[in-house]
């Protein structure tokens, strides 16, 4: 789920620019269980999807369901992880940057389903203005996720393996959500809430990531910061 501010001039500029992007990219295998099952609700729920590629058998094609009612909880958007080569976008009212910040960790926390991670993207000349640095940090003391990495993929978290790699430490047996415990944590934190991994506002070549495929040098370095709970 991509959360936007909705009166942002570059809103559609950047849905246009990633569905352009999943445009150019072979289509994958749809390997997780019910998958196919799962994709038909969402587009059931959602007949505007806007779908891209050309699926070979076994394959799903890239599919974007643009500007999801941020008000409406029953949403399946909101409800369900889809797991398959789908993702959506809402956006949400706010007079300035620092209200949009505090208004989308709200329905990060409050709406979406999951705690594992969340992304944030933040341009450095945003930072220099100090209300936006404070707001982005306390939107990253604030978010429930077990990890945030802040413009990076979120998988990095997971990757550089000395981060502890697991959903938010508030669920239980009866509401499992993302998963109860954390894997990796090679420095074996007790009780670690979230692991936090900051990157460069750039384009790194990752040889992870699909425009990538042939370099094998990564042109950033990560610094993570875990928290334990006392």
């Amino acid at each position: 789920m991509l959360i936007q501010m909705k009166n942002w001039e570059h809103r559609e500029k950047l849905n246009n620019g990633i569905a352009d992007f999943l445009a150019s990219l072979e289509t994958r295998k749809a390997y997780y269980p019910g998958s196919f099952e799962l994709y038909q609700q969402f587009t059931d729920a959602h007949l505007k999807a806007r779908q891209m590629g050309n699926p070979k058998e076994g394959h799903l094609p890239w599919t974007f369901i643009p500007d999801i009612d941020a008000a409406n909880e029953d949403d399946i958007c909101f409800k369900r992880e889809p797991f398959i080569s789908l993702y959506s976008e809402t956006a949400i009212d706010a007079d300035t940057v620092v209200e949009f910040i505090d208004k989308a960790v709200e329905v990060a926390n409050e709406k979406v389903w999951g705690t594992l991670v969340a992304t944030i993207a933040v341009h450095p000349d945003s930072l220099k203005d100090p209300l936006v640095a404070a707001a982005i940090d306390q939107a990253i003391a604030n978010l429930r996720y077990g990890s945030i990495v802040i413009n990076y993929w979120g998988a990095m978290a997971y990757y550089m393996v000395t981060t502890p790699w697991g959903g938010y430490p508030d669920t239980d047996i009866y509401d499992v959500q993302s998963g109860i415990g954390f894997v990796n944590n090679t420095l074996m934190f007790d009780r670690p809430q979230k692991s936090v991994v900051y990157a460069r506002f750039d384009t790194p070549r990752d040889p992870t990531l699909p425009m990538f495929r042939i370099t094998i040098s990564i042109l950033f370095r990560p610094r993570a910061i875990t928290s334990a709970q006392p």
